[in-house]
């Protein structure tokens, strides 16, 4: 059992310049914490910025927690602020925007791949 800040983890930049621009993590928890069923992480993207549109083969939850973004899905763009959450299913195309002029802050959280 453990409890830490945000801020004393590391902040790993995912900027490519192509699909992920402005946008960064921190892993928070993980299976190298010894948590067997999730990983928490949390997401920042800057003004500008965005993940890539991208799927996968497991589910995320996701709680947003600072400033506003847009969570891109094939047929819509849904408006985030801090105090709701989405849930992304297996294999369903998505992408996180920030076109606003604050930081775009959220939790995700994804199962840990079994072996």
């Amino acid at each position: 059992m453990f409890a830490k800040k945000i801020t004393d983890i590391a902040l790993e930049n995912l900027d490519n310049g192509e699909d992920i621009i402005k946008t960064a993590k921190r892993v928070l928890v993980s299976e190298k914490d010894g948590a067997p069923n999730f990983r928490m992480r949390y997401f920042t993207i800057e003004p500008g910025g965005h993940s890539p549109w991208h799927s996968h083969d497991w589910e995320h939850e996701n709680l947003f927690v600072k400033g506003k973004g847009l969570m891109v899905k094939e047929d819509e763009e849904i408006e985030l602020e801090p105090g709701m959450f989405a849930y992304v299913g297996p294999n369903e195309m998505h992408q996180y925007k920030n076109p606003y002029d604050e930081t775009f802050e959220f939790i995700c959280l994804i199962p840990v791949p079994k072996k």
